[in-house]
């Protein structure tokens, strides 16, 4: 009997270094450069995506919800070593929650891991716009990420915004056009909207794909300055912008 529990502890404590072995850790700060205070009840949450492939969304492998009472704040977030493949690309993001609105988010990639990058990471994130529409009226802006992934193609998706959350640009090849839901913070595209159908040559045939396939996932924005990040309902990334004009 003494033989068996022997064994099942040693079996136990056998899992238990193994897991930990298996356990990675990516931590770092979170801020932003505004000097205001923290709002009372707000949350910082932060996650490990791979951002690897281009024709698919970002794989969260790690997330952590904190109440935040002030910044710079320290996060740590704990992920399967198993997941973690040289050859992929990750990154962390961060955003700033109160009462169901986010109030600041990371708008660039912050990558870890893997090409050299570490462990260990500082977040800075910035506010999010509360103008509206107004904001983005007669505005042209050409596409530098999709996904999180950067562009290389010599010719990008393109869009402009007029009045009243009308909108209209390029996927590269075919031209569209409608009318988006901008209120606020807040940014909708409709699931169908009016484009050409020509045949597009690859590369550009999969980059119009992919930049189509992620306007109608976009639930909110964020402009700084000549950059625009157009965000999905967690307030994740899927299309990043550049002034155009």
């Amino acid at each position: 009997m003494q033989t068996a529990k022997s064994l099942l502890a040693g079996t136990a404590l056998w899992a238990a270094v193994w897991g930990a072995a298996q356990a990675g850790t990516v931590e770092g700060t979170a801020t932003y450069r505004e000097r205001i205070a923290v709002p009372p009840g707000a949350t910082l949450f932060v996650e490990l995506q791979d951002v690897s492939l281009a024709d698919a969304p970002a794989v969260t492998l790690a997330a952590q919800r904190y109440a935040l009472t002030g910044v710079p704040a320290q996060f740590a977030l704990t992920y399967d070593d198993a997941l973690i493949q040289d050859r992929h690309r990750y990154v962390v993001r961060a955003s700033v929650h109160q009462d169901g609105k986010m109030l600041f988010t990371t708008d660039t990639a912050y990558p870890v891991l893997t090409n050299d990058a570490g462990n260990s990471v500082d977040l800075v994130m910035v506010k999010v716009q509360e103008r509206g529409a107004a904001m983005l009226e007669n505005t042209q802006w050409v596409a530098t990420e999709v996904n999180g992934v950067a562009l290389d193609t010599e010719k990008r998706p393109q869009i402009t915004f007029a009045e009243g959350g009308a909108f209209g640009g390029t996927g590269g090849c075919n031209r569209f056009s409608g009318q988006a839901e901008i209120s606020g913070k807040s940014m909708s595209f409709p699931d169908n909207m009016a484009a050409t159908l020509m045949a597009c040559p690859p590369p550009l045939d999969e980059v119009e794909r992919e930049f189509l396939a992620a306007l109608p996932k976009v639930a909110s924005f964020v402009q700084r300055g000549d950059t625009l990040v157009l965000l999905d309902a967690a307030g994740e990334p899927v299309l990043q912008f550049r002034r155009d004009q």
